[in-house]
């Protein structure tokens, strides 16, 4: 308080506005005593009453004088207060431009040039902020892929002109529209509140971003692929950002070609059935006894049955990424199928002198599933572990439900794949060892329809292998498929 300028400023000038009305005062009443007069020798006290009306007077005179003197003084001192506080409202009303021009080295002047220095603050913080976001305008005005923001009660808080385009929305009220409202898509909408359902349940406001393939047909049918990614607003709210991606033409484009590859399919298997059934003939024909006539004939059916492994895939591939292709998913017990699978595998085990070992508990809960494509996922796997095991090795066939799934596991103790070579090894055609697998009779397809199968059970395939150790397939597939699924 003691080096407050301000407080000692006024505080003084009070002082001085007091001292000087006490004088005026006890001038004006001297002058009123000396209006009594006294009789000493009669000891009468006469009473003059002028005196007394002209103190009254006196004393209004000084109290007009002394307010319009404190007036000025107060108006002096808070005038410098009453222009910043008219330039803070100025800009809290978005106006920068304004100045505090005050003259002065005490707080006030401290003041003023605080607030001119927060006002170029701000004026340039505002100007960084209307920057970025005609840039963020900008860009979302000319993106080709429609976006839309929502918050988790599924109000649309932003969308771009590719979106209203995209979807036919005309006109949308930002912060008061819902999404549901906009957008008739039932998976969309179950896909949303999944998000939302999922991010709220763990507490992860920012969790990984989901894809999903979804269909409209108004105002034009299209085929998007969708991300979903839950996202933090700001400090206290949250939302969805959902990016949807037209992938119409790209589509036609892949059908057209894996019709392509089907029908070319087609079109080898008869002339590839007549030659193995020539082959055939010729081999067991008794009059074929030359020997490198029948090593010959043995070469061609080798490589005859090859071929014809390689277009049974290509095939049973072709209509697995067919989207026309209809998956009858209904509950199944899957002991049936297991045991079955590992009756046939054991005794191929034994003819190669290796230990095939079933670890199934007795009570498994029934899956969601099509037991043709379970069966050929296990069959895929057991005859690469098989295949790419030496004799006296050990293959593995382990269930485990966890979690509403069943997790199976293929392990095996065999020649292993490097680390290098896991990520690639469910593309197509692609071999670790190219000799070695034709060698084998591999065609390069099995893992990938491996890969095809799980991801139409919204499952996922774990690989963990070392050299010359074995490899291990974790397969993990849900109980229950997601309702939305297609």
């Amino acid at each position: 308080m003691f080096k407050n300028k301000l407080f000692w400023k006024i505080f003084i000038s009070y002082v001085v506005l007091l001292s000087g009305f006490l004088s005026l005062a006890g001038y004006f009443v001297s002058k009123v005593i000396k209006g009594y007069q006294m009789n000493l020798l009669t000891k009468h006290i006469e009473y003059n009453a002028l005196p007394i009306n002209h103190l009254i007077l006196y004393i209004l005179i000084t109290f007009a004088i002394t307010l319009a003197i404190g007036f000025v003084i107060i108006k002096i001192n808070t005038s410098p207060l009453l222009n910043i506080t008219q330039i803070a409202q100025s800009f809290a009303r978005g106006n920068f431009a304004r100045k505090v021009e005050i003259d002065s080295s005490g707080e006030i002047g401290d003041l003023a040039n605080a607030i001119n220095t927060m006002g170029t603050e701000l004026q340039a913080g505002m100007q960084t902020i209307l920057d970025d976001k005609n840039k963020l305008d900008a860009i979302m005005a000319n993106m080709n892929d429609a976006i839309i923001t929502t918050d988790i009660q599924e109000r649309i808080i932003l969308i771009n002109n590719a979106a209203k385009t995209m979807f036919g929305i005309s006109k949308v009220i930002l912060n008061k529209d819902y999404l549901w409202e906009k957008i008739r898509n039932e998976k969309l909408c179950s896909l949303v509140r999944e998000v939302i359902r999922s991010s709220t349940k763990m507490g992860d406001k920012t969790q990984a971003t989901t894809t999903s393939e979804i269909e409209i047909l108004s105002p034009e049918k299209r085929l998007l692929q969708m991300h979903l990614s839950p996202i933090q607003i700001d400090k206290n709210t949250y939302g969805i950002l959902l990016v949807f991606h037209d992938i119409t033409e790209l589509r036609k484009l892949e059908n057209t070609r894996r019709e392509f590859v089907a029908n070319v399919s087609h079109e080898l298997r008869t002339p590839l059935a007549s030659i193995k059934g020539y082959v055939e003939t010729l081999l067991e024909n008794n009059d074929t006894d030359n020997g490198s006539t029948r090593e010959f004939l043995g070469i061609i059916m080798k490589h005859t049955q090859r071929l014809d492994n390689l277009i049974k895939d290509i095939l049973e591939l072709s209509k697995l990424d067919s989207n026309d292709l209809k998956i009858e998913l209904h509950h199944v017990d899957i002991h049936p199928c297991i045991e079955d699978i590992f009756s046939h595998y054991k005794e191929s085990c034994m003819g190669r002198d290796q230990t095939f070992e079933l670890d199934m508990p007795l009570q498994i809960p029934m899956i969601e599933t099509d037991e043709y494509l379970l069966r050929q996922l296990l069959t895929n796997l057991l005859d690469n572990a098989i295949k790419y095991t030496p004799k006296g090795g050990r293959i593995g066939l382990k269930i485990n439900p966890i979690n509403g799934s069943v997790q199976f596991e293929i392990s095996d103790t065999g020649i292993g794949i490097p680390q290098e070579h896991i990520p690639r090894i469910f593309e197509r055609f692609y071999r670790v060892d190219p000799a070695r697998s034709r060698e084998m009779g591999g065609t390069g397809l099995g893992l990938s329809i491996v890969k095809h199968i799980v991801n139409l059970h919204h499952g996922f395939v774990k690989v963990e292998s070392t050299v010359n150790v074995g490899s291990k397939f974790i397969i993990t597939l849900p109980q229950q498929q997601p309702k939305y699924a297609a």
